[in-house]
């Protein structure tokens, strides 16, 4: 009996499909308590004081990031509760009532929720539960677009958004950014579905560009897929079809140019600001991308190691045209702020007190998602969007890009390479991030 005991704790160590399991329960956990707790990694840090808007409320956190942001949130949704009407009666970023610098798609859903929009606990905990449910949604898409992989193994990569500090302090703090996703996972389900049904659905087409509309109307940079996607249906459907998409996205843009009238600032408010410019601003993100996708590159040298295929990934045309890419970029780059930049900008600077790692893995990185990129236009031209959208001269977060590059790059880029990098095993990637979110946790605390 013992023996028989000790024989299926062992091939229950063995089976990889438990520690899958493990991650996921511990990975959902985590959010929970980080909730409980009131943890937010935008400011745990200790020298930090409370945040004196939420003590009115007992709540008891420290100020910064998400948290500072929760006040700015409340107030315009309470201004919105008070009559649909102030949507058109203020100008964003101008007065003191309204610092906010996003289309308002999420503050006018909530507001228009009376016991949510009354309550500030009610809204946190409702938003907060709803928000659990957006790696499921993300497991959906996956699994449309990986038919034939473990779906215990889809659950794993799915899992890894609830582990990511993005994720977790915009929800536990109510941030539209989570709004937002839920959106784009909207538009990338359908947009999958119109790929299955070999672009025949035309329901599914139309579904899938409101939704992005929706997520552009709560954060406008989310515009930036619509060359993307409307590319991929004037390559897939009829030219007369195409002719009326372009004239369907014309209408469904129409409320975001007459809010752009109202709110100018949404548009240029950033243009006077100099942080960084644009040839920088593509390394930033360049070296944010490597981060994202060093564990997904690794993981398909381990699970496809073998010459003829290691000599494949090196191809001379595509280092050489990264190369040229960074050349072009590198001169004169600068990045003048103490805030944002990315993890790798500064570990770079705190740890080496110079660039150099930083322009390295910039490098890297180019040349890791030209490498993930299909040799079709369209995914080149996702590619160049990607790098460019965040070059306002404004400072880049790297919650911008968390977990939205981690979407994006799984539904959208080469389905051979992704397959490859996950079917057989993607352990270490749910390492890798399981160590950036630990990690993550004693840098901010200690």
């Amino acid at each position: 009996m013992l023996i028989r005991f000790l024989s299926d704790m062992k091939n229950l160590i063995q089976n990889k499909k438990v520690y899958i399991y493990c991650f996921s329960i511990l990975a959902f956990t985590s959010a929970i308590i980080s909730f409980y707790l009131n943890i937010n990694l935008s400011s745990i840090n200790s020298n930090a004081d409370l945040n004196e808007y939420l003590l009115k409320y007992n709540i008891n956190v420290k100020s910064g990031g998400s948290v500072s942001d929760l006040k700015t949130h409340w107030v315009y949704m309470q201004i919105l509760a008070g009559g649909i009407e102030n949507l058109f009666r203020y100008e964003l970023g101008h007065d003191t009532y309204t610092k906010l610098l996003n289309f308002p798609l999420h503050h006018i859903i909530i507001s228009q929720i009376p016991i949510v929009s009354t309550n500030l606990k009610v809204y946190l905990l409702s938003f907060f539960l709803i928000s659990l449910s957006l790696p499921i949604l993300f497991y959906k898409c996956l699994i449309i677009r990986f038919p034939d992989i473990e779906k215990i193994k889809l659950t794993g990569l799915a899992s890894i958004i609830y582990i990511l500090p993005g994720f977790q302090y915009s929800a536990i703090w109510g941030n539209p950014h989570i709004t937002a996703l839920f959106f784009l996972l909207f538009s990338i389900y359908f947009f999958l579905k119109v790929e299955k049904s070999n672009y025949e659905n035309k329901k599914y087409i139309f579904l899938s560009l409101i939704f992005l509309a929706f997520a552009s109307y709560t954060k406008q940079f989310y515009v930036f897929l619509f060359p993307f996607i409307l590319y991929n249906y004037f390559e897939n459907t009829s030219f007369v079809f195409f002719i009326k998409l372009i004239f369907f996205t014309a209408f469904i843009s129409l409320p975001g140019f007459l809010f752009l009238l109202k709110n100018p600032l949404l548009f240029k408010g950033l243009s006077t600001i100099d942080i960084t410019d644009l040839r920088s601003s593509i390394l930033i993100v360049a070296s944010i991308i490597f981060f994202y996708i060093l564990p997904i590159i690794f993981q398909y040298f381990l699970n496809n190691y073998n010459k003829k295929k290691f000599s494949k990934i090196f191809e001379f045309k595509k280092i050489f045209l990264v190369f040229c890419i960074f050349l072009l970029c590198v001169n004169n780059f600068y990045y003048n702020g103490l805030i944002g930049g990315g993890v790798i900008y500064k570990l770079s600077n705190i740890i080496f007190s110079n660039n150099f790692a930083f322009l390295f893995c910039s490098f890297l990185g180019l040349f890791c998602i030209l490498f993930y990129s299909k040799k079709v236009l369209s995914n080149y031209l996702l590619t160049l969007l990607l790098l460019t959208t965040f070059s306002t001269g404004f400072f880049i977060f790297q919650k911008y890009l968390e977990p939205m590059f981690f979407i994006l790059l799984l539904l959208f880029y080469d389905h051979k390479k992704i397959t490859e990098s996950i079917s057989k095993n993607n352990l270490w990637v749910i390492l890798y991030f399981s160590t950036y979110y630990i990690g993550l946790n004693f840098y901010n605390k200690f």
